[in-house]
């Protein structure tokens, strides 16, 4: 049996592949010669289900994890992850310390000076409040003047504070910042903030889970949900090409359906992210 895949600009090729091989040799090929010899250094965000997460044994799990491991088998090189907080992953990858980031990220002004990202997914951010509260955001205007856990260095934070000069500037959102999103979220269990905000995805995943906290109907400014890499390496757009392969012969879909996100913000075609293409 042969299946077919559409690889993407650098490769402009339909390959015909066996069903059961792992490897797509034209994606292999288009790797700079260091990733070859030494394989790619996978940085995981370890708190942010169900894109990616630590679990009760201690596994990286999450649809951005099953997208990275199909990556390392198409590419046919060893993909070495390390699962680390949030604000370690951008200058571990500035460092070299790691090659790719996994951890969801949106894009800014302010990152695409240093790096480039790939797109995952489209997500929307929304907040997240307990069940017995008498908060109830449908537009913008009703967060203003609450205060909200928000995970520090975080694209939400920059939400945040386009709400406070726009929307919400005579009567200010309190931002109150934490180091993980598990202490935002406490924090609002704890009543120490009235509210969290963050990935609508991520939002409804953990409200399913722990059955204590209600999601917004408001879902703010869906942006891409992204893979980041040091600005101008070809890492890059192989790691677009492969995404689009994935895209082409249903992997992509099928990953999304098993974490249950494939009715919304599904890519139909794959997108690297740059200075000069930021798709902003």
């Amino acid at each position: 049996m042969l299946r077919t895949v559409l690889t993407g600009p650098i490769l402009a090729m339909v390959l015909a592949m066996p069903a059961m091989a792992d490897v797509i040799p034209a994606l292999h090929d288009a790797l700079p010669q260091e990733y070859k010899d030494n394989g790619i250094k996978a940085a995981v965000f370890n708190d942010w289900a169900p894109d990616e997460y630590l679990d009760s044994d201690g596994q990286l799990k999450g649809w951005s994890v099953d997208i990275a491991k199909e990556m390392e088998e198409r590419l046919g090189v060893p993909f070495t992850f390390e699962g680390t907080s949030f604000d370690a992953i951008i200058p571990g990858i500035q460092s070299k310390r790691f090659d790719a980031g996994f951890s969801s990220f949106g894009t800014t002004e302010e990152r695409l000076k240093t790096m480039d990202f790939v797109a995952q997914r489209k997500i929307g951010t929304s907040f997240g409040y307990p069940m017995d509260s008498k908060l109830d955001i449908k537009t913008a205007t009703d967060a203003c003047g609450i205060t909200v856990a928000v995970l520090n260095g975080s694209w939400d934070v920059g939400l945040l504070e386009k709400l406070n000069a726009n929307e919400c500037k005579d009567n200010l959102i309190v931002l109150q910042t934490h180091g993980t999103q598990a202490q935002a979220e406490l924090a609002v269990r704890s009543g120490r903030a009235e509210a969290t905000v963050a990935a609508s995805v991520k939002l409804s995943y953990m409200a399913s889970q722990t059955g204590d906290l209600k999601v917004s109907e408001l879902v703010l400014d869906p942006v891409n949900s992204c893979i980041g890499l040091r600005k101008g390496d070809p890492l890059g757009q192989v790691m677009a090409d492969t995404i689009q392969s994935m895209i082409d012969d249903g992997t992509y879909k099928e990953i999304m359906a098993k974490w249950g996100i494939d009715d919304s913000g599904m890519l139909t075609k794959a997108l690297l992210i740059t200075e000069k293409n930021p798709d902003l």
